[in-house]
């Protein structure tokens, strides 16, 4: 029976010796803490409906619109233009959205840019300038289809998308009349 205790309690003390071994490679320093980010601004918007009715071939106009936009705190925002599809249909397609003294200039080829809002309410003036392919493709109709977004822009997307923003001068652009 003291045979039986020996191995017993060699087998416990080799335990404890690998146990005291295990501890040798220990932890020297924990890190702890919590991040405080300010929330990503809010805002609302009251949305314009853009109509340009029957298009025929070739047919060129211009489309005015009003939205509006509530901005609660401030920070960056991209507005974006969705144009899938429209390449098919317009030759040009190119929105100029005006948003305080901030104007943005988006078309088939750049369809996005990023502003920084301060808080307030914004009347928001959007112009289309629009030219008809002379032989267009795509859906006959389209109703309510989303054309332009806008969303609060997060620290790791691009602030800056190197599309114009400038005052109210309009006039430089080539591509924003109509074409005839």
């Amino acid at each position: 029976m003291k045979t039986w205790l020996l191995i017993a309690l060699a087998f416990l003390a080799g335990l404890s010796g690998m146990a005291v071994a295990a501890n040798m490679n220990g932890v020297l320093a924990y890190l702890s803490y919590h991040l405080l980010l300010p929330p990503p601004p809010t805002y609302s918007t009251v949305a314009a409906y853009i109509n340009l009715g029957n298009l025929t071939p070739g047919m060129s106009g211009v489309a005015k619109v009003t939205a509006y936009l509530y901005v609660n705190s401030s920070g960056y925002f991209k507005v974006q233009l969705h144009h899938e599809g429209l390449d098919d249909v317009f030759s040009n397609f190119t929105v100029v959205v005006t948003i305080g003294n901030q104007t943005v200039v988006l078309n088939l080829h750049r369809d996005e840019h990023t502003i920084y809002l301060m808080p307030g309410n914004y009347t928001v003036s959007i112009t289309v300038y629009y030219t008809v392919k002379p032989n267009p493709k795509g859906p006959p109709n389209v109703i309510n289809r989303p054309l332009i977004t806008i969303k609060p822009v997060g620290e790791h997307e691009e602030k800056h998308g190197g599309n114009y923003t400038g005052s109210d001068d309009q006039g430089n652009d080539d591509n924003q009349g109509s074409e005839g």
